[in-house]
């Protein structure tokens, strides 16, 4: 007879992960229904061991609110869950390392680099084509070139979500909008905290 291995905390923690996503739920949203704090909730889906009360709340909680005939979409084609940092959380990020990882939200995806992670747009400077509310997937490990759409982190600015182009001399660094009410900004390298390709964008089915 096979044995199954029993779940590892870290697997405990994807699998609360997965199902929060599922029902769109913040941490906070997720607490209230497992009957736990917001923070314990963080420290769960961070790697601590969770406690048996939890595991089997958890157990009943995740029962009641699986679909009855729908399949793990995610899991048949091998997708995992990004982080989704709120356009505030990327502005406060002045580094890949500094990403916070006490994130609301997850999005699954299929990109290959694993330190990607998702920003929720916030503004229209990118309208029609990205809209506020969108979810832009980042590829940290991959250098923008030319064309790329991006979203930076300026260290007197902000976070941007903008196209990217490269001037002559390397240095200079053109940002442009979509919209066109937004003029063409000019920056140098060295007013960018980070800068990080848009793979792809996830847009909400109902705008909230």
């Amino acid at each position: 007879m096979k044995l199954t291995s029993p779940e590892t905390d870290h697997e405990f923690a994807e699998r609360l992960r997965q199902w929060r996503a599922s029902q769109d739920l913040t941490q906070a949203d997720a607490a209230e229904k497992l009957g736990i704090d917001r923070a314990y909730l963080s420290q769960i889906e961070g790697g601590r061991k969770p406690g048996s009360r939890l595991r089997s709340r958890f157990q009943i909680v995740e029962k009641a609110t699986a679909p009855q005939a729908a399949p793990n979409v995610g899991a048949a084609y091998n997708l995992r869950q990004l982080p989704v940092l709120s356009w505030a959380q990327a502005g406060q990020a002045t580094e890949y390392g500094e990403i916070p990882a006490d994130w609301d939200e997850v999005v699954p995806s299929d990109v290959v680099d694993q330190r990607a992670f998702g920003v929720r747009l916030r503004g229209d400077s990118m309208e029609p084509n990205f809209c506020d509310g969108d979810i832009a997937i980042l590829l940290p490990s991959i250098a923008p070139t030319n064309g790329d759409v991006v979203v930076a982190n300026l260290k007197d600015e902000g976070v941007l979500c903008k196209i990217m182009h490269v001037q002559l001399d390397k240095n200079l660094i053109t940002l442009s909008s979509y919209n066109p009410a937004y003029p063409s900004m000019e920056r140098h390298r060295d007013q960018f905290n980070w800068m990080f390709s848009v793979s792809s964008i996830v847009r909400p089915l109902r705008r909230k």
